[in-house]
């Protein structure tokens, strides 16, 4: 009987061992089993890997397209009421009440503040009374004889003499008191204006009892005339400062600045308020010589102003003015762009940022800028090409903002990835969408 020196079968995953023939000898069984240990090749029992495709990665994209390109700078501009008025009181005085404050909104010729009028009240019943004073004398010397006319042409000038020397003792003690500092100048102007006025008078008085001696009737109702026109002239003063004393709004529009109080004494150069107009505003910005040549007056242009939210915050604005020269000390000429403002969101002092251009319209292969990428400081793009996506390298241009010109690397008409473009590879399979 011959030996079986076949080895036992391996089995897979069973655990199991296959006995040897019947009364194989224990030592070539131990002997067979360490050759087989160090001459036998590992044998997986592992299944199969499986290989796993992945779905099409889907991305947005867009047609490389071929037109109108114009290039823009972003300029700091700062925010201005469209129109702004100091108010300054026509004539001085002591305040007697103030009627709005900052902030509030005011319609054209509201009252704004009142001076205290006893002043100009009397000053103005003063030249009513010349007024018809004048005229009675017209009339009388019109309807009288040479002796009639010769003693009110006396009496009148009497009363003019004793007038222009009361005024001249009161301009002398004001004098002496204003160059004390004692009283302000507007007192001081008041009574330089009377004794004018008191000066005029005498010497008109004095011209028609001069008529009336030599016989010059006619000469003398000529002159008559002149010192009716002369009172009128003083009353129409006196009702104009009367009305002065009432601080009327120039423009419809809000506060913005006040300096006046109840009881404080006030003069015509004092700045009492300011009054602005913000229905609509001004973006003003300093442009280089680069860029004025191509703008002109009525252009839209878009305007950010960053300290508002939201929809708010983007603005189109139209030039209003476009300054011819440049401002010697910085070189930039001034442009004014007007903004509407019926939400009264934009406020004057506030900054915004305009978009300039600074060069002409030109054709140009265009893509967004969001799809373009650089890696070791070169201008790729991915394109879309038969579900894969394909990596370009592009030389780029200029940029809009929104839009960057491609000049070298890329056809018109080719599908640019816009979206998710870091992550692909050259070659990833896609489904692109618009």
């Amino acid at each position: 009987m011959s030996e079986n020196l076949g080895f036992p079968p391996r089995s897979c995953g069973t655990g199991q061992r296959s006995a040897g023939a019947a009364g194989f000898p224990r030592r070539v069984a131990v002997a067979a089993a360490l050759l087989a240990a160090s001459l036998a090749l590992p044998i997986s029992c592992a299944k199969p890997k499986e290989i796993v495709v992945r779905p099409p990665r889907a991305v947005q994209a867009e047609t490389a397209t071929r037109k109108p390109f114009f290039l823009e700078a972003e300029y700091a501009a700062r925010i201005l009421p469209a129109s702004q008025v100091n108010v300054t009181p026509k004539v001085g005085g002591r305040v007697a009440k103030v009627f709005v404050r900052v902030g509030d909104f005011v319609t054209k010729d509201q009252k704004l503040f009142t001076i205290e009028p006893g002043d100009f009240e009397a000053q103005f019943r003063q030249a009513k009374a010349a007024l018809l004073s004048a005229r009675a004398n017209l009339s009388r010397n019109e309807g009288s004889g040479q002796e009639s006319q010769m003693l009110q042409a006396q009496s009148t000038y009497d009363q003019a003499l004793i007038q222009r020397d009361e005024i001249q003792k009161a301009w002398d003690k004001t004098r002496r008191l204003y160059d004390g500092g004692v009283v302000p100048k507007q007192q001081m102007d008041d009574v330089d204006a009377k004794l004018r006025a008191a000066s005029l008078q005498l010497e008109a008085a004095k011209k028609a009892l001069t008529l009336v001696r030599d016989k010059s009737g006619q000469q003398a109702s000529q002159v008559l005339v002149g010192q009716v026109d002369a009172a009128q002239a003083q009353a129409d003063l006196a009702k104009s400062q009367l009305d002065s004393a009432a601080v009327l709004s120039p423009l419809a529009g809000h506060v913005s600045w006040s300096d006046v109080e109840p009881g404080a004494m006030i003069g015509t150069n004092t700045l009492a308020f300011i009054v602005i107009d913000d229905s609509s505003v001004l973006a003003e910005a300093g442009l280089t010589d680069r860029a004025i040549g191509y703008v002109h007056k009525g252009m839209s242009l878009k305007i950010a102003i960053p300290a508002l939210r939201g929809a708010a915050a983007e603005r189109v604005g139209t030039v209003d003015r476009v300054s011819p020269a440049a401002d010697q000390r910085t070189m930039l000429y001034t442009v004014r762009v007007a903004i509407s403002n019926d939400d009264g969101a934009i406020r004057p002092g506030m900054l915004a940022k305009i978009r300039f251009p600074i060069e002409a319209v030109r054709q140009a292969l265009l893509v967004p800028e969001r799809a373009t990428y650089t890696e070791n400081g070169l201008d790729y793009v991915m394109v879309a090409e038969e579900g894969l996506a394909h990596r370009k390298q592009v030389s780029l241009g200029e940029s809009s903002g929104n839009l960057v010109e491609v000049r070298e690397g890329l056809d018109e008409g080719a599908l640019v990835i816009t979206a998710g473009q870091e992550v692909l590879s050259d070659g990833d399979r896609i489904l692109a969408s618009p």
